[in-house]
């Protein structure tokens, strides 16, 4: 692997790994076989109507990847709405997606349309479908099957047109064969899947990313481009990433805030992620803390900040998560969710 001089240098300065501009085929960032693979798959249904199931690591870009399938598909002009469905309690999701009418119940005091209906001739993205509660599974099978939806307090159907796909970072097969997914879901929905591959899997685009992502965070500060020293890019290419792109992504976006003198050092990257020992090796304790730390935060953005909620998923008590990231020197603010709630203990 190539690297820039210790001294400062343009982040341009890093091995390009393909095309000139960093990017490959429908605007994502990598040139690995692993890449061209996820591409040549794009390619092959991006005109398709069929069900698209994409699974992989979290942070591996599912919704990136779901994206590119309808921007470069015959739905382009039409809407891409996305929903999580481990984001809302079962009722408060069934309306979120279906819709409801009025006085369907207590505080219904209008008509309210559902994602299908405003995905109607778009695409809509179910992501985290293995948190799909099991009845709600039922309903979307019903939408698979027949093209039609039901609002809440209404018994009357109508027929919409979305291209669904879903994304999963759970293993659905092992899922259905415990019974917790539906086994004919699960092939209406794996009608076209596409594993998405780790970054660890990705050789040779760390570093284009790495560009990538400072080039971003620096017109974000509006700042110059930075610079890379040689330790500094060994420490990343060394890294394993568990938590994929996004943890390189918030990795670099800190480093080039840290950054003052015009290049990236070690020290600037975070040391709960990507620290090792003096003989250049993590232990595994700094392992298994890299690990917990990724989990910490994906539960979190998860519960959208609900450290009470993150705590029950994870089974443990709630001052002990609080204890834990205290310890890890995860301040609230570093889960990326746009809008953190405070507990309800907080309010």
């Amino acid at each position: 692997m190539q690297h820039v001089p210790d001294s400062p240098a343009p982040v341009g300065a890093l091995p390009p790994c393909g095309a000139p501009d960093g990017h490959g085929m429908f605007g994502l960032i990598g040139h690995s076989a692993a890449m061209a693979e996820t591409c040549r798959l794009i390619g092959k249904v991006r005109n398709s109507a069929r069900t698209v199931l994409l699974s992989g690591e979290t942070g591996t870009g599912k919704e990136l990847v779901a994206r590119a399938i309808h921007s470069v598909g015959p739905r382009r002009d039409n809407a891409f709405v996305v929903q999580n469905c481990a984001a809302f309690p079962e009722g408060l999701l069934e309306s979120e997606l279906f819709g409801y009418r009025k006085g369907a119940f207590t505080g219904a005091d209008r008509n309210h349309a559902g994602l299908f209906d405003v995905a109607h001739g778009g695409t809509l993205l179910l992501d985290e479908i293995g948190d799909l509660p099991l009845a709600l599974q039922v309903k979307l099978l019903r939408v698979l099957q027949d093209g039609e939806i039901r609002p809440l307090g209404t018994s009357a159907a109508h027929k919409v047109d979305v291209r669904i796909i879903a994304a999963t970072h759970r293993d659905l097969p092992a899922m259905v064969a415990q019974g917790s997914f539906r086994e004919d879901l699960y092939f209406r929905l794996a009608q076209f899947p596409i594993a998405l591959p780790a970054l660890r899997e990705r050789d040779g685009d760390v570093l284009l990313l790495a560009r990538h992502f400072a080039q971003q965070a620096c017109e974000a500060a509006g700042r110059a481009m930075v610079g890379w020293s040689s330790a500094a890019l060994d420490r990343l290419s060394s890294h394993d990433f568990p938590g994929n792109v996004r943890e390189l992504k918030h990795l670099v976006e800190r480093a080039v805030l840290l950054c003052d003198e015009g290049v990236i050092l070690p020290a600037h990257l975070s040391l709960s992620q990507a620290v090792a020992d003096e003989t250049g090796v993590a232990t595994l304790r700094q392992r298994m803390e890299r690990v917990e730390r990724v989990l910490l935060i994906d539960c979190l953005r998860k519960h959208r900040g609900n450290r009470t909620h993150a705590a029950r998923e994870l089974g443990i008590a709630r001052r002990t998560l609080l204890y834990r990231l205290a310890h890890l020197k995860i301040p609230l603010g570093d889960v990326h969710t746009g809008a953190i709630h405070r507990d309800s203990k907080e309010h």
